[in-house]
């Protein structure tokens, strides 16, 4: 069985003071994810209930952004602990796959 996960933060959130949404990308790399994407929000709100919308004149908002990676079951388990240091309070969600 293969599990997709999406990790929802936002594009200036940091960790270690370097990118988060880098560094999660850079950490799934390392651990030979089968694949990521990184996609960036137009608009959108979290935990915090405060809307982003960084295309408003003289926003200070940052975008925000959806991480997706998926594979085998067993390998995403093994990441997830890190991922979910480098979050905080960002959200995870993960669910079961199959491969066609």
């Amino acid at each position: 069985m293969m599990l997709q996960v999406q990790l929802f933060l936002d594009e200036e959130d940091s960790f270690q003071d370097h990118s988060s949404a880098e560094h999660i990308l850079r950490y799934l790399l390392h651990h030979k994810i089968m694949g990521a994407t990184m996609f960036r929000g137009h608009m959108g709100f979290g935990a915090r209930r405060h809307l982003n919308a960084p295309r408003r004149i003289a926003a200070s908002d940052a975008n925000p952004v959806m991480i997706v990676f998926i594979d085998d079951e067993e390998k995403v388990l093994q990441v997830l602990p890190h991922l979910r240091e480098v979050l905080g309070d960002g959200l995870i969600v993960s669910q079961k796959v199959e491969r066609l």
